[in-house]
């Protein structure tokens, strides 16, 4: 393509002969031009390939000038014609970034080669204009980060994803050290860490960053990233400067700590499962048989005393003393019990089921469950009031209440227990709504934060000490029982943890089922690998029913085929050899009627075979240990409804 050139000249004779010389090289030409405001302004309506200028014009803008200003608006090449060759005239025309300098006279030749090699310089230029601006496009649309620097790690380049992690515009960040814009720090001690490009240069090769790592962002807070850094080595392996690629991993950091949380928790559930089978066991016979000993001491402490004298009286003394350390034994095995139960819940939140409680149960559990952690920050004082029953899943809403207790205890401290305490009160609103509060005298919580208390991961404690996840997930749980979790706080004076949920929609209530009558002895088979449980069940019931054991299912079957008739059987669920499903099963075949009488008793480790089974029966089902007086009514009920 013919290249297209305009002449400025103020000479007018000068300017028609080197209009005719570019015309007779084959160069189109325009109109000339004699000053630098036409010069510009000829630029601006059709800007041509290439200018030819005197240095010296008339007017208030000299040639040297007008170039400049063609340079500053990305005008087309400039190449000087000019007379005048002193060193000020050179070193003012060098700083335009002029691509040519002819001095007059010249020939034909020297013209044309000065513009042919300006043109020509002008199109490598261009060329390697598009392909840096095609880099830089791609670097800035890739998802990653990047931050290219000099040899002295000063920043030359920076990506919009870089823009975004560090906080910094990227002509802000251009020719800032490294360090000031990409400040790395560790995650747990907040301790400023040396970039890795530092390493990379000095080992000329690739570093990958640590894994746990962060970059303190010029907007405040702190961003998990991860990738590598290189040295920018050119063609003659000489390195010109450094590249940090990386990407924020934040959210994936959060997402993994979330599935590891929740394995742990898995993990709980199953470790719950197991210690409430195995505590709940032992932890029946004894609670039975303690109970028995204890309903048994009276009336043989009174039986001592009829017998008169003073030995008899010490006896029945004595016997007094051991009727109150029984209870309190009692009372101790009840304990452990509550304290498995609870955590056998806590172990099963992800069971969505919800049922009608009663929510001063629900907070007492929690009480106990947190117990061992929050008397040595403070005493909690209950104010309970009259509440709806509520419509939950009884594990999910025990964590909310334990969440909310272990930070009430963590916000006031330890040490001097007695003058802090945590008050728990529960009220119906004007709405008719169950409102439980957790209400703490700690520092309370600045208002500017208030706002971000229930977002996923956020937290004021240290690093370490919480993931800012429980908060969130107890305004989950509320939620998505249809409630309310809200925060009242003045910072320096405590917060108040609210938590509305709306009644239970009523329900029909079961039918009264018989007590039986007692003077009926009934049968009773009690099913049951462990032989002390079977004992215990026999001291309980033989006050008014014939009690049989027998230690293997297997071992029931045959008695039962010859004919013997029982009006119920409890029936451990896992045990070796036949379990009280397979039981269940065998006999269903062969006398359902029987089968129906069959009261299931577990001590808690429900897999989901067992639990499926446990659902698709109608049969009643008894939880270890069994209360005593509740395995009373459950037996005289099945006497009463005949053999």
């Amino acid at each position: 393509m013919t290249a297209r050139i305009l002449i400025v000249e103020d000479e007018a004779i000068i300017a028609r002969d080197i209009s005719a010389t570019l015309e007779s090289l084959g160069y189109l030409v325009g109109p000339t031009v004699s000053s630098g405001e036409d010069a510009m302004a000829a630029i601006r309506s059709g800007p041509p390939d290439l200018v030819l200028m005197d240095i010296h014009l008339r007017g208030a803008v000299d040639g040297i000038e007008t170039a400049t200003r063609i340079r500053d608006e990305h005008g087309p090449p400039v190449v000087y014609l000019t007379s005048y060759s002193d060193e000020p005239t050179i070193q003012r025309a060098k700083g335009t970034g002029a691509y040519g300098f002819v001095l007059k006279p010249f020939t034909d030749r020297d013209l044309r080669t000065a513009i042919e090699v300006a043109l020509q310089k002008r199109a490598i230029e261009q060329r390697l204009s598009e392909r840096e601006r095609w880099f830089a496009t791609t670097l800035r649309s890739i998802g990653d980060a990047v931050i290219a620097t000099d040899a002295e790690q000063r920043i030359t380049f920076m990506n919009a994803a870089a823009e975004r992690v560090t906080g910094w515009m990227s002509g802000d960040a251009e020719g800032k050290a490294l360090a000031e814009v990409l400040r790395l720090v560790d995650p747990k001690t907040g301790a400023p860490v040396e970039s890795p490009l530092t390493g990379a240069l000095r080992e000329g090769f690739a570093v990958e960053l640590p894994r746990e790592l962060s970059i303190a962002s010029k907007a405040g807070g702190h961003r998990a990233i991860d990738d590598s850094s290189a040295p920018i080595i050119d063609e003659r392996g000489q390195t010109v400067g450094g590249v940090v690629v990386f990407r924020d991993v934040t959210e994936r950091r959060q997402l993994e700590d979330r599935l590891a949380q929740q394995e742990r928790l898995a993990a709980i559930g199953t470790l719950s499962a197991g210690m409430a089978h195995e505590i709940n066991n032992p932890l029946a016979f004894v609670l039975t048989n303690v109970t028995f000993a204890v309903e048994s001491l009276p009336e043989l402490r009174t039986r001592v005393r009829g017998l008169g004298g003073a030995e008899a009286e010490a006896i029945a003394m004595r016997l007094a003393e051991l009727e109150e350390a029984l209870a309190d034994a009692s009372e101790g095995s009840k304990r452990v019990h509550r304290i498995v139960h609870d955590l056998k819940r806590f172990g099963r939140l992800d069971v969505a089921e919800t049922t009608t409680l009663e929510l001063s149960h629900v907070i007492d559990s929690a009480i106990r469950l947190t117990d061992h952690m929050v008397r040595h920050h403070a005493r909690i004082r209950r104010v309970y009031g009259m509440t709806p029953f509520v419509e939950a899943n009884e594990g999910q809403l025990g964590q909310v209440f334990t969440n909310l207790l272990v930070n009430a205890a963590q916000a006031v401290g330890e040490g001097a227990v007695d003058s802090k305490e945590i008050i728990v009160a529960t009220f119906t609103d004007d709405a008719g709504r169950a409102v439980a509060e957790v209400r703490d005298a700690g520092p309370g919580i600045p208002p500017e934060l208030q706002r971000r208390i229930f977002d996923p991961f956020f937290t004021t404690k240290a690093v370490g000490q919480g993931s800012g996840l429980g908060l969130s997930i107890a305004h989950s749980i509320v939620a998505a029982s249809g409630g309310e979790l809200s925060l009242e706080s003045v910072h320096g004076r405590g917060a108040t943890f609210r938590v509305t949920l709306p009644p239970a929609r009523l329900r029909a209530a079961p039918a009264a089922e018989p007590l039986g009558v007692r003077g009926r002895r009934g049968r009773v088979l009690v099913v049951d690998d462990e032989p002390a449980i079977g004992r215990a069940m026999t001291r309980a019931l033989q006050r008014d029913h014939d009690v049989f054991v027998v230690h293997d299912a297997r071992e029931a079957l045959p008695t039962i085929a010859a004919g013997a008739v029982f009006d119920v059987i409890f029936c451990d669920v896992m045990m070796p050899g036949m379990t009280g499903m397979e039981f269940f099963e065998a006999l269903r075949d062969a006398n359902p009627e029987l089968a129906r009488r069959i009261v299931f008793v577990t001590g808690g480790a429900f897999t989901a075979q067992t639990q499926a089974f446990l659902d698709s029966v109608r049969n009643a089902t008894m939880t270890k240990p069994v209360d005593i007086e509740a395995l009373r009514r459950m037996a005289s009920d099945y006497v009463s409804r005949g053999g």
